[in-house]
């Protein structure tokens, strides 16, 4: 990790492990790959709407096809809550509810969360947190396991230039509220907040570090913003790195029970990847607002016939996933270069380098 941008303030730290990743607890399915095995993704990420309520300046979800939501498509209760239990007896260990657009357009969000609750398959959702419903909020809660909203500004006026619409002040209630809810009824779910760097919002990083402080949140997460390979979205790279002191002053505002969590391996990488190769489908995989599964959700618009590997809503996940299709893909996505046909800062980052090195041991194994 580059050491300008490594600022370990003494009072942030990182126990969620976001910049960095969680395999080494699931070396069974770790293994498995490593033999060969044809293996069930470990986590999805599960969009079930195309369309967003807000345009933020940063949405990658524009490139993967995303809709307004006026005229967006939403994925039906019946095939979502039978999905979630194929995925359970396929072995996914987690599902995410965050995809291309924004999920709480859709209602059946909570029956799906629901759902997870009732079948043991860990889950938690990732969402602007504009339509957050008071009267839902402790039903919403409780099956999660975390909670993160994306806000990527700390005033007013910087919202509605990064996020597209005068919506601060009901985001900023809205956290409020799930703090509270999640307080008063004694419920375990993790809340953050998430802030998207841009070239807009760099003078926010302070200040929103503060602002996630006063509102009781567990943690504010810093990370960059991802970009495709021809740079459509202008996501900064090597700017990150002139930024540590900045860094530092918003992890100084940690304290016991929350923390400002900088992804310095992210930021330092000038949004390269250190591995050729992706293996990191076979653990994570993604799945489109309208049920189209992929290996990444690079690919939802992007050479999309060409990845796509099957649809919830047509298949079941069982069938889907023992498919030729499906593995076909996979074999194609090992075989792409990841630093010339692949978003930066991808989903699958923290897992690929370890899974390469997996791979490509160095000599002298023995000598630990």
């Amino acid at each position: 990790m580059n050491q300008t941008i490594s600022t370990a303030a003494s009072q942030s730290r990182d126990e969620f492990l976001m910049d960095g990743h969680k395999l080494l607890w699931h070396l069974d399915r770790v293994n498995q790959w490593v033999k060969g095995e044809r293996i069930a993704p470990l986590h999805i990420d599960l969009g079930i709407t195309t369309g967003c309520n807000i345009d933020c300046s940063f949405c990658y979800g524009v490139l993967q096809g995303r809709t307004g939501a006026s005229s967006r498509f939403d994925m039906p209760k019946g095939p979502l809550l039978r999905f979630l239990r194929e995925a359970k007896e396929a072995g996914v260990r987690s599902v995410l509810f965050d995809g291309q657009g924004e999920n709480t357009l859709n209602s059946a969000l909570y029956d799906a969360v629901a759902c997870c609750g009732e079948i043991e398959l860990s889950c938690a959702l990732a969402t602007n947190g504009t339509l957050l419903r008071r009267e839902r909020m402790a039903e919403l809660l409780a099956p999660l396991t975390w909670l993160r909203i994306n806000i990527s500004a700390a005033t007013p006026e910087s919202y509605r230039r990064i996020h597209g619409a005068p919506l601060f002040d009901k985001v900023v209630e809205n956290i409020r509220l799930a703090v509270e809810t999640r307080n008063n009824n004694g419920l375990a779910t993790t809340i953050g907040m998430q802030m998207v760097l841009t070239y807009d919002n760099l003078d926010d990083i302070v200040p929103l570090s503060k602002l996630g402080a006063e509102l009781g949140v567990d943690y504010l997460v810093i990370k960059p913003c991802s970009d495709d390979p021809q740079k459509s979205l202008n996501a900064p790279t090597g700017e990150y790195l002139e930024l540590a002191e900045v860094f530092r002053a918003a992890e100084a505002c940690s304290s016991n029970g929350y923390n400002v969590v900088v992804k310095a391996n992210k930021l330092a990488n000038s949004g390269l990847k250190d591995f050729p190769r992706c293996f990191g489908t076979r653990f994570i995989i993604n799945i489109s607002g309208d049920g189209s599964v992929f290996p990444c959700g690079h690919f939802f618009s992007t050479r999309r016939e060409e990845f796509c590997m099957g649809n919830i809503l047509e298949n079941s996940f069982g069938e889907i996933l023992s498919s030729d299709r499906y593995w076909s893909v996979q074999d194609k996505i090992a075989s792409i270069d990841v630093n010339r046909e692949c978003e930066t800062n991808c989903r699958h980052y923290y897992i690929c380098g370890f899974l390469w090195k997996l791979r490509n041991p160095p000599p002298h194994l023995d000598f630990i």
